[in-house]
């Protein structure tokens, strides 16, 4: 995850573009990482201000004002505080508030269901035209290489993973597409726990991919 990619995602999630369950990812990533949250409420106080300065925006507007607010980068001298959410957790409590309602059961209450050996999922009814799930990777276990139909965004819960663009941990967004090809291994410590939203099928590739793609939610 670059700091780009990220700032952008957080744009998306500010000018009110996302999906609902791409919206929640972002609550819960700004949860877990105070420097996001700091980001984005900069970009909240830029766009409010924009908004009482001058005529309201079209929706037609919003790639305009995305590329406005991230031109103005974060007030690093202070923050507020306000609504922001704690991290406590307990020892095997890796979820963020954001996600509780959506998942609909606590942490150590989910139904995982085995895909292939050393990957588990949780998945989700579609929700607002984004396949949604929790995806569970033992640790040195990995997802056959893929590539995407339309936009991924991958929230580190638990652990991490590395994928040949980045390694990522808790609280980090991995974002991919149809420019990207990855095959994502868990870290050898622990197993790696994230959110997953897709806005369109994942397509594996490679020899065994007609097999996976019949075994692996799609």
């Amino acid at each position: 995850m670059t700091d780009q990619s990220i700032n952008a995602l957080i744009g998306e999630y500010v000018a009110g573009t996302l999906a609902m369950p791409a919206k929640t990812l972002v609550d819960a990533h700004l949860e877990i990482v105070p420097e996001s949250r700091e980001w984005a409420q900069n970009l909240e106080a830029v766009a409010g201000h924009s908004l009482e300065s001058g005529p309201e925006e079209p929706i037609s507007g919003r790639d305009a004002m995305i590329a406005a607010i991230l031109d103005v980068e974060p007030d690093q001298s202070s923050m507020d505080q306000g609504g922001v959410v704690a991290e406590n957790l307990e020892a095997d409590d890796w979820m963020p508030h954001s996600l509780r309602s959506l998942v609909g059961c606590p942490a150590n209450e989910i139904p995982w269901r085995m895909k292939i050996p050393g990957v588990y999922a949780h998945e989700l009814d579609e929700v607002d035209g984004c396949e949604v799930m929790l995806l569970r990777i033992k640790p040195n276990a990995a997802i056959p290489t893929h590539t995407h139909e339309g936009r991924e965004l991958a929230l580190v819960l638990k652990g991490c993973f590395e994928d040949g663009t980045g390694h990522y941990q808790r609280g980090d967004v991995s974002i991919a597409d149809g420019t990207v090809g990855h095959k994502p291994v868990a870290g050898s410590d622990e197993e790696c726990i994230c959110f997953l939203v897709n806005d369109a099928p994942v397509r594996f590739t490679g020899p065994v991919a007609r097999i996976i793609s019949s075994i692996l939610p799609h």
